[in-house]
């Protein structure tokens, strides 16, 4: 197989440890928060799991999360065997086996791109403004909620005409289009991208629709994961145990957020369908 699952963390992700040993063809490669503790690893790690060496410190909804995600790219891109990349969390889960997951990419035109990406005039003022209290400790905090509420406040006052383009992101991509995403993510992208709020939800939408009509990028909008959340909520709520395996009548390839004894208890039951 030449499947690659690029998992951004910051705790130990036993799950697909687990996963990487009961399906050694596949490939992890692993960002792992700067500010955790790497000595939290077990000495031993499965042949195909590789924590990559660049780590950064990662702020909620920061462009550190974007930074950590390109460094991850670079890595998937490095390793020649690797064809297709999926973009994870560590409380992510598999849906449907690898090689089923892998056979369908496969299926798909080269470039293709699996990324939600859709118009959201209510996030517009994230990506029209650079804000100070972006990528900073104090963004989530009263003093932080406050500012971001007086540039929701400006960009409705305030005329535009510009387009906010938003989604999970998390995504899967081929090769190509991996490489043109990459390609694409340069300073200058970097450098309009580095104050926003939220850029992990807008930077690699602006990438896509950016890009030149001839760029041979196919872009799917279903990114083929399931993620909950509340109404009105912007955090995934947890998914039990009962719900997983009613997703497996569905079309979606991964499943997030996941708690790590639910997850490894539906591994052992996709373990056991597999042997059955």
């Amino acid at each position: 197989m030449s499947s690659a699952f690029l998992i951004l963390c910051h705790r130990v992700p036993l799950y697909w440890l687990r996963l990487a040993e009961r399906h050694p063809e596949i490939r992890l490669l692993v960002h792992y928060d700067a500010k955790a503790d790497v000595g939290a690893w077990p000495p031993q790690m499965p042949a195909n799991v590789r924590l990559i060496p660049q780590r950064v410190n990662i702020r909620w909804a920061g462009f550190s999360m974007v930074e950590a995600t390109l460094h991850l790219m670079r890595a998937a891109l490095a390793d020649e065997g690797i064809r297709y990349a999926h973009l994870v969390s560590g409380n992510c889960v598999l849906l449907r086996e690898p090689a089923q997951i892998e056979r369908e990419f496969a299926e798909l035109p080269r470039g293709s791109l699996l990324l939600e990406c859709r118009a959201e005039p209510r996030l517009r003022y994230r990506v029209r403004f650079d804000t100070p209290h972006a990528d900073t400790a104090w963004q989530r905090r009263l003093p932080g909620k406050l500012l971001t509420k007086v540039f929701q406040v400006a960009d409705k006052i305030l005329p535009s005409a510009q387009t906010a383009y938003a989604g999970s992101q998390w995504f899967s991509a081929d090769r190509a289009a991996l490489q043109t995403l990459l390609n694409a993510a340069d300073e200058n992208a970097c450098r309009q991208f580095r104050r926003k709020l939220c850029p992990d939800e807008h930077f690699f939408q602006y990438l896509v629709k950016r890009l030149p009509e001839n760029s041979r990028l196919t872009l799917f909008p279903n990114n083929r994961r399931y993620i909950r959340f509340a109404p009105g909520g912007n955090h995934p709520q947890t998914l039990p145990l009962a719900e997983l395996r009613e997703l497996q009548a569905g079309s979606n390839w991964l499943a997030r957020k996941v708690e790590e004894a639910t997850a490894l208890r539906w591994l052992d039951e996709q373990t056991a369908g597999e042997q059955a």
